[in-house]
């Protein structure tokens, strides 16, 4: 497993949702670390079903709980591959 320097950061009110999964979770998580150099994360779905050895449909659909829960913005840029934003708009404790 590959050490990184970042670290990541999951507020209170995503971790404790009781609609999201526990993999959207720790998804939010990763998205915020690799935010943390660009403000924005532009991992694809397919770097993040390896890295939690899943599929990229169960990738999508954590993703998908993410923007549905308001907590990120995801935008596609190319085919698979999107560019996704915290969301930290006003009504968002983050």
């Amino acid at each position: 497993m590959k050490e990184a320097n970042y670290y990541s950061i999951i507020p209170a009110n995503v971790r404790y949702d009781e609609i999201l999964s526990d993999r959207a979770k720790l998804l939010y998580g990763e998205i915020s670390a690799l935010s943390n150099k660009e403000g924005y994360c532009w991992a694809t779905n397919a770097h993040f079903a390896e890295l939690f050895k899943v599929s990229k449909k169960s990738i999508s659909r954590n993703i998908q709980e993410l923007v549905d829960r308001g907590y990120i913005i995801s935008k596609i840029l190319y085919e698979d591959k999107d560019i996704i934003v915290i969301n930290k708009s006003p009504n968002m404790v983050v």
